[in-house]
């Protein structure tokens, strides 16, 4: 049996890992990495798949299925049906950004359309027959309906966990790590935080917000960029819970996502909260609309929860351009932002690039760390509970992947840490 480390191998981005037994080929995952230079697609010149298995709705994890079908690769799409839906919000909005911003991508809508009708709905716990193998779906804890996938293929047990997160959180109950009970021979990791320990989630829920609090109580305007998947919903969870007595202006792609999740509320820890704190905003519908907002904040202050979470796009940008120099006003960052982003830049120099212009914003600008994926303390939990023969690190930046890599050597597991493209047997 041969795997194929097609993305995400010493890298976050584009996970794609293929699997050919000798009698079936499939994919786990097919997403696309978006760098400063444009998008970085998976090794997919020579692919033929007999299907694909799919984790959860983000971009590096699904952006690059229509390449397949674009390819006349018209095999099954696994995934849980919330995931199905939010994947097809996200590719139309991808091919839609990449269109106005001049990106060249390998698919178009057609491909969109071909890819979204191959998905077949997949549940938790459920064994299912694939070609020569059974797979099951876990509960991986990192957003709404998120899956680790279990592969049987009788002699051979794989683990793929996905993006993971054993911690609750608002939104999402942490992972159903009951597949450690079985006898994995193989367990395929993810490691973006595999040198770092999360602070604890209620001290880091409190100072986020004191900080909306202060910024609320000196007049300004408390602009929180979200990632439209996920941390969106998380804080307007938080949020409700100190009940402010100012609007609180929700924008973006995140409200047709959060929508969606609601329709899907099986997949939530708590989803009459997250209708109860979606009903106390007030939604932007439109253009205008948000130019009445901002004159409305720029009088009275107030709350904007909207997209995108790096600040390469999205509504965001159009509140900041009109509030980046009053110091009352602040930006308060509530995720990672990657290399070659705008938020990335901004928190390493202190400037930000609006309509092509470099300037040095006047408001406060804080990061929060509200991380959907497991810390080391974490990953290091389900290695211990699977205990597999062969444990192999990826999704992870070097330093990730090599401090993880170091601990599970002492431990006595026998490691690899793929680098792309690279094939392995087992």
């Amino acid at each position: 049996m041969k795997i194929t480390f097609r993305g995400a191998a010493m890298e976050v981005g584009r996970s794609c890992i293929e699997i050919d037994s000798g009698e079936s080929k499939i994919l786990l995952d097919c997403g696309v990495k978006l760098t400063g230079n444009g998008i970085e697609y998976p090794i997919l010149d020579d692919i033929k798949v007999d299907g694909v298995f799919v984790s959860h709705a983000h971009l590096d994890h699904v952006g690059a299925l229509p390449v397949l079908t674009h390819k006349q690769i018209n095999v099954p799409i696994h995934s849980t049906p919330l995931t199905k839906e939010i994947t097809k919000i996200l590719l139309k909005d991808s091919l839609k950004i990449g269109m106005i911003e001049h990106i060249s991508q390998k698919f178009n809508m057609h491909d969109i359309k071909k890819c979204i009708n191959l998905h077949v709905p997949t549940y938790y716990n459920k064994r299912r027959v694939f070609m020569d193998f059974v797979y099951e779906y876990f509960d991986a804890g990192h957003i709404p309906g998120s899956a680790s996938i279990l592969l049987d293929y009788g002699d051979k047990k794989i683990l793929y966990t996905g993006d993971v997160k054993v911690r609750d959180t608002r939104l999402v109950k942490g992972a159903d790590l009951s597949y450690t009970n079985e006898d994995i021979d193989v367990l395929i990791i993810e490691s973006t935080y595999g040198n770092s320990i999360h602070p604890d989630r209620e001290e880091t829920e409190k100072k986020f917000l004191q900080k909306v609090k202060e910024t609320i109580n000196r007049g300004g305007v408390a602009l929180i960029p979200v990632f439209a998947v996920n941390r969106a919903q998380e804080i307007l969870l938080i949020l409700a819970e100190e009940k402010f007595d100012i609007p609180i202006f929700f924008d973006g792609m995140a409200v047709e996502i959060t929508e969606i999740m609601l329709r899907h509320s099986e997949y939530l820890r708590d989803a009459e909260r997250l209708e109860k704190a979606y009903s106390m905003v007030y939604v932007v519908e439109s253009r205008d609309e948000r130019d009445k907002v901002i004159e409305y904040l720029k009088e009275n202050g107030g709350i904007v929860v909207t997209t995108a979470g790096m600040l390469d796009g999205g509504p965001i940008l159009h509140y900041i351009s009109e509030m980046w120099d009053d110091p009352k006003n602040s930006l308060i960052l509530t995720g990672y932002q990657v290399e070659d982003t705008n938020g990335r830049y901004l928190i390493e120099t202190g400037y930000l690039i609006l309509d092509g212009q470099e300037i040095k914003p006047k408001l406060e600008v804080t990061l929060f760390d509200f991380s959907a994926h497991a810390g080391m303390d974490e990953l290091h939990e389900i290695v211990n509970k699977v205990n597999p023969e062969t444990l192999i690190i990826q999704h992870g930046d070097e330093l990730e992947v090599l401090t993880f890599k170091k601990w599970a050597i002492e431990k006595g597991f026998n490691v690899h840490t793929p680098k792309l493209g690279e094939s392995m047997e087992i």
